[in-house]
């Protein structure tokens, strides 16, 4: 349940990309995250030093988080101050630079949630140079920055590298490297064992992305490798070492409707613990096995041309699951497994449901509702979920749902976005979860409740 902390903090931290590039509709556009642009909007255009010469501000979002659920109670409130600057050095060039500091508050604790304490995460948020030449047509940037693939489903997150992009008049390429060793341990989304918490999480991370453009589509090719270098013992091992090969396809149709479809394969390799997790023993060897595995995660958007511009939302995603998985946070299957390690896990963000937070292994998740703008600077928005087992033997998350049933259980995400002025906005968003046969009769809903306020200065 610690996960879900996380979760949240990450929530705050990334600017998460629920939709394909190419469709304009960000419904956590308003959490304080990595999009660098928003600071930047009301920047006169110019080419040179003296015109633009040095730009700064900072970015203050309070945020209160209630949870109630069978597993106990929570009510949280996190602090978030981030500070940018951005400089000008030659045409199409630039260094930015910013620093975050997030404070967590406990006002509540109950269940499991007993051991939760105050925190306060205090990190280099980015820092990195980009450059652009021949009209935008190639770019660079080297630091630490947000890097993203596709729909953000297997890499959206930070990290210190490089990333290089070609556009063409019909295709484009985009190149990248990250290690993310050096980010903070306790604000780290790259763990997946104990291992890379008391060492930083030593990834790195390579790949690309080849896309075509044609009639306002866009098909896309990527592939990404993971290596694990955190530190081990040949007879404790708990490295993750995986491939993804994907290929996605989004666009406009119709003038009013878009959509985005991704699928993914991963392969490479995780163990097998070979005795009874928490007690290690030295002299027996993890089991190496194979990873098989696979996601999709699409959508559709419909635009209705009338008052009030609603949309109508459908989505489909789904993880694959081991049956001998228990944990899709973790590395490693218990002792009981057998054969090639089939459930999914990235390195990317996933949102399917304010109040469940599933990981998307072992899951299937059905989604359908809408949004409208009653006024230019206010929206409300409102989803239905239906979520089912890929492996009914097996668990969700961190051993939720362990009853060998496919049903999972339901739920409704409602949201709230209030723009007031260009620099002040504010949000809600309201989860409810209904839990399902895979889940212990004596199991209560899930209540989530976040609220927040953005100010820009």
């Amino acid at each position: 349940m610690r996960l879900r902390i996380l979760f949240i903090l990450l929530m705050l931290t990334i600017c998460i990309n629920l939709f394909a590039q190419s469709v304009k509709v960000t419904e956590e556009r308003f959490f304080y995250g990595s999009d660098i642009d928003k600071d930047l909007d009301v920047v006169m255009p110019g080419n040179s030093f003296f015109d633009r010469a040095i730009m700064y501000g900072a970015i203050l979002s309070p945020v209160f988080i209630f949870e109630d659920n069978s597993a106990g109670r929570l009510g949280a409130y996190i602090l978030n101050a981030k500070v940018w600057g951005k400089v000008y050095l030659w045409n199409n060039s630039f260094l930015y630079i910013s620093g975050k500091n997030s404070y967590l508050g406990i006002t509540q604790r109950q269940g499991t949630y007993d051991n939760y304490k105050s925190d306060n995460v205090l990190d280099l948020d980015q820092a990195f140079l980009s450059a652009s030449y021949l009209n935008n047509s190639i770019s660079f940037s080297l630091g630490r920055k947000y890097y993203t693939m596709g729909t953000g489903l297997v890499l959206n997150g930070r990290g210190d590298g490089a990333e290089a992009v070609f556009h063409l008049s019909v295709f484009s390429i985009d190149l990248l490297g990250l290690y993310t060793g050096f980010l903070l341990k306790d604000n780290n989304p790259y763990n997946l064992n104990d291992k890379d918490i008391t060492d930083g999480a030593k990834r790195m991370f390579g790949g690309g992305t080849v896309s075509v453009f044609f009639y306002n589509q866009k098909v896309y090719l990527l592939g990404l490798v993971q290596m694990d270098f955190s530190k081990q013992t040949k007879s404790f091992e708990t490295k993750y070492n995986s491939e993804y090969y994907g290929i996605g396809l989004e666009g406009v149709l119709f003038s009013h409707m878009s959509y985005y479809g991704e699928f993914v394969y991963e392969r490479g390799t995780s163990y097998i613990n070979s005795v009874d997790a928490g007690s290690p023993n030295p002299l027996i060897p993890f089991e190496k096995s194979n990873i098989s595995a696979f996601a999709i995660n699409s959508g559709i958007y419909y635009y209705m041309r009338v008052a009030l511009n609603p949309m109508l939302i459908v989505q489909y995603s789904f993880g694959s699951g081991d049956e001998h998985r228990t944990n899709y946070t973790s590395s490693n299957r218990p002792k009981e497994a057998k054969g090639d390690d089939r459930g999914f896990i990235a390195f990317g963000t996933f949102a399917g449901g304010y109040a469940l937070k599933p990981n998307l292994g072992n899951i299937h998740i059905i989604r359908g509702g809408f949004s409208f703008a009653p006024f230019g600077n206010v929206s409300l928005g409102a989803k239905y979920l239906y979520y089912l087992k890929d492996k009914k033997e097996a668990p969700i998350n961190a051993n939720e749902a362990p009853l060998p049933e496919a049903f999972i259980g339901q739920g409704v995400d409602v949201s709230f976005r209030w723009q007031i002025c260009y620099d002040l906005s504010m949000y809600v968003n309201y989860g409810l979860f209904l839990p399902g046969d895979a889940y212990d009769k004596s199991t209560l809903k899930c209540n989530f409740v976040m609220a927040g306020i953005n100010l820009s200065i």
